[in-house]
């Protein structure tokens, strides 16, 4: 994942993720679509990702990632 920088009137700056990341098995482009630039500040990213976060009922929190594409699952960092 990279940062984007963007800048507004009066100097201010938002430090935005681009959500590029790999499969770590199949190296599929992860990144999603673009969100809409007036929501970007609100998603602090300017894409949206497609890896997915899995659970389970009891978990109250992502344990692992999963690929879309490949099925394959690799730990959170």
């Amino acid at each position: 994942m990279s940062t984007i920088r963007t800048f507004h009137e009066g100097g201010e700056q938002d430090l935005l993720n681009d959500s590029l990341e790999y499969c770590p098995h199949c190296h599929t482009n992860l990144q999603g679509d673009a969100i809409p630039e007036e929501q970007q500040k609100s998603y602090n990213a300017t894409h949206f990702t497609r890896k997915i976060g899995m659970t389970t009922v009891k978990a109250d929190r992502i344990l692992y990632w999963q690929c879309p594409d490949c099925d394959g699952k690799w730990s959170i960092k």
